[in-house]
């Protein structure tokens, strides 16, 4: 136990070695996620996000959605079809 305790504190020396000797490293690795963080918030207040309206066939104009409901049924059946015809081969 005692020893874990001893390799993170010399663990956490040479870390602070390491800052003290490259200040300038150790600046950019603080400022770089800051300067993300700037940068997507100036984006999100510029270009607020807007609300997507859902669609299904229930809410469709045309039909009240019962032409496209024929259309994929159709459509499915054919692909169902084909699946058919290429097992049975």
């Amino acid at each position: 136990m005692a020893s874990q305790f001893h390799q993170l504190r010399i663990l956490v020396w040479k870390n602070w070695l390491g800052v003290k000797r490259q200040p300038l490293w150790t600046l950019v690795l603080i400022l770089w996620p800051v300067i993300i963080f700037i940068i997507l918030a100036i984006t999100r207040t510029k270009f607020p996000p807007t609300a997507k309206p859902t669609w299904d066939f229930s809410t469709c104009n045309i039909c009240d959605g019962r032409m496209l409901q024929f259309f994929f049924s159709c459509v499915s059946e054919e692909i169902d079809s084909r699946y058919r015809v290429m097992v049975a081969q």
